[in-house]
């Protein structure tokens, strides 16, 4: 009732103060010329005065409630349209590096093979991998290998150009896509990465004690072009890259080597790619056991590339 009274107030105002113009009248009838039903049509001009303005007070009443809902209802789809970009990004971006995740470089790559082979324009892509990674999980701990992935994937990111875009894609391995780029210029940038990344000193906090020298990893990197056969698509462009980024690590790491026919000799290290965001067994060491299971395949246990890749 009272919500009721509150929205209707004037309504209610204006019909006391019309029944009490009303009572005035019939008591004061006489008083005046003539009546209708009992009542001086000048009282009932002011009856009908009052009964306008309680109108005009009750739309503008309602006009206001009906603004402040419409604003309320602005404002929180606002808030949803906020919420849902950001849930957006959220799936869209490695948590840990903050990149893109896999599922959104194949789709972005994806976007950038069909523009690229319909305009015949030219596409590189690179896989990259950190040496011995594992290594540095064992020796130094996770956390520290997290900030290891993490600076490892702001080196990448200050050294590409801004068409060009990265993504995790499992592990300690990522992806680059360079629309634009011929084979030539991508061994130019993924030469310029290698060396970019051999460089950076990783320390953090106290790891590794003052006392020692900070630690300093390599990556082995891995180059592939259009153009690829008309009835192939982007998955293959992954694969002829992750062959070469296979033959990097097999002729000693830290190197890069870009696809060719004679790389299709090897044994491919990613023939049935995983699902957009899984690790083979959820360890983070996919690329090592890909890099130890080509070796099992190829027969070249011998040749001295070490488990942890």
């Amino acid at each position: 009732m009272r919500v009721w009274l509150r929205s209707r107030w004037p309504l209610v105002a204006g019909g006391l103060v019309a029944g009490g113009v009303l009572v005035a009248g019939v008591a004061g009838a006489d008083l005046f010329e003539w009546t209708f039903l009992g009542v001086h049509e000048s009282v009932w001009g002011v009856v009908a005065a009052v009964a306008s303005i309680a109108l005009v007070g009750q739309l503008a009443v309602s006009n206001r409630a009906a603004f402040q809902r419409e604003r309320r209802l602005v404002r929180t789809a606002a808030q949803l349209r906020e919420v849902s970009a950001e849930l957006d990004r959220l799936a869209r971006t490695d948590a840990l590096t903050g990149i893109a995740n896999r599922r959104a470089f194949f789709d972005l790559l994806g976007v950038e093979f069909r523009r690229s082979r319909r305009y015949a324009r030219e596409l590189s892509v690179l896989m990259l991998d950190l040496d011995h990674f594992k290594r540095v999980n064992d020796r130094w701990g996770h956390p520290f290998g997290d900030q290891v992935l993490r600076q490892t994937a702001e080196t990448i990111s200050a050294n590409i150009r801004e068409s060009d875009f990265v993504g995790r894609y499992g592990g300690e391995e990522f992806a680059l896509a360079m629309p634009e780029t011929g084979p030539e210029q991508a061994l130019v940038a993924a030469e310029k990465l290698r060396r970019a990344i051999e460089e950076v000193e990783f320390r953090a906090g106290d790891v590794p004690p003052a006392h020692e020298p900070s630690v300093r990893v390599t990556i082995s990197i891995g180059v592939a072009s259009l153009p690829i056969e008309a009835d192939q698509d982007e998955f293959k462009l992954i694969r002829r890259a992750d062959q070469a980024l296979y033959e990097a690590k097999r002729t000693g790491r830290n190197r890069v080597r870009t696809f060719t026919k004679e790389t299709v000799s090897q044994p491919a290290v990613a023939e049935v790619l995983p699902g957009p965001d899984e690790d083979a067994d959820g360890d983070g060491d996919d690329a090592a056991e890909r890099a130890e299971d080509g070796r099992e395949a190829s027969g070249s246990a011998g040749s001295g590339v070490s488990a942890g890749a």
